[in-house]
């Protein structure tokens, strides 16, 4: 979830009609915005869980406001927790291509120009390598179909390249994909946000991760952003260990929860 989108100062709530869609029952989002007072959030969280008429609410909230979490548990839902997202960032000029190691390795960094089949194909292999069996919020929840949680990361992923080709980098090997980024733009154009990002199974551990992210940093100095973002689920440690490495700094944390509505 971008980061822009979990700012503000107030609670909100929307029908998402995409996921009901996918999964066969109604979800809503609720929204506690990063700017928001714990008092004002709470009153507004308890009536957005109780006055909502989805089944399934995904909830997020700043991690720092610890005592929603007990707001949420006292309302009429089954509350599952799903997942703490964490968001890291670091500044574009620390995101450096190395030519040499490119070459040594057979590596390219690759933005289509275009939204074609070619380009399509790659983006959805590297997604449904990189991405089948994760952990995510989906995955928490036992009434949602943990493979069509994957089908999200792909329909994420090709709106992405449809809507603009260049919010997509692809790292190729031997001219075959083996990672990619999908993107975004926010913070008033200063940030460029990493909304998904992977290697191949095959190809990780090889250090070839960083070039992906060099090749964002480039992206990000064409736009004139001055900050790229990424954020993933806290329990994937091996890649915070490599953005660490690559000279990213933690600065947030989200909590999901599902909120389902009991059955009467």
């Amino acid at each position: 979830m971008s980061w822009d989108t979990l700012q503000g100062a107030t609670v909100t709530q929307a029908a998402s009609a995409v996921e009901s869609d996918r999964f066969g029952l109604t979800v809503g989002r609720v929204v506690v915005g990063d700017q928001c007072p714990e008092p004002q959030a709470s009153q507004a969280l308890g009536a957005a869980l109780e006055q909502a008429p989805e089944e399934l609410l995904v909830v997020r909230w700043p991690t720092r406001l610890s005592a929603l979490g007990a707001v949420a548990a006292a309302s009429s839902r089954a509350i599952i927790p799903a997942d703490v997202l964490v968001y890291w960032e670091v500044p574009v000029s620390d995101l450096q291509a190395e030519p040499a190691a490119l070459a040594r390795d057979d590596l390219r960094v690759d933005v289509p120009s275009e939204a074609d089949d070619a380009s399509r194909a790659a983006l959805e292999a590297v997604v449904r390598d990189s991405f089948t069996g994760y952990g995510n919020h989906y995955t928490a929840n036992p009434r949602l179909d943990r493979d069509l949680a994957l089908s999200g990361y792909l329909d994420w992923a090709r709106r992405a390249l449809d809507e603009n080709p260049r919010d997509v980098v692809l790292l190729r090997h031997h001219d075959e994909a083996i990672g990619v980024a999908t993107l975004t733009t926010g913070g008033g154009g200063q940030d460029l946000e990493i909304l998904l990002a992977g290697l191949t199974g095959s190809t990780q551990g090889q250090g070839w991760y960083r070039h992906l992210l060099a090749g964002v940093g480039a992206e990000a100095r064409s736009r004139g952003c001055s900050r790229v973002i990424i954020s993933t689920q806290a329990h994937n440690v091996r890649v915070q260990r490599a953005w660490a490495r690559s000279g990213f700094r933690p600065f947030g944390a989200v909590t999901t929860v599902h909120a389902m509505r009991r059955s009467a």
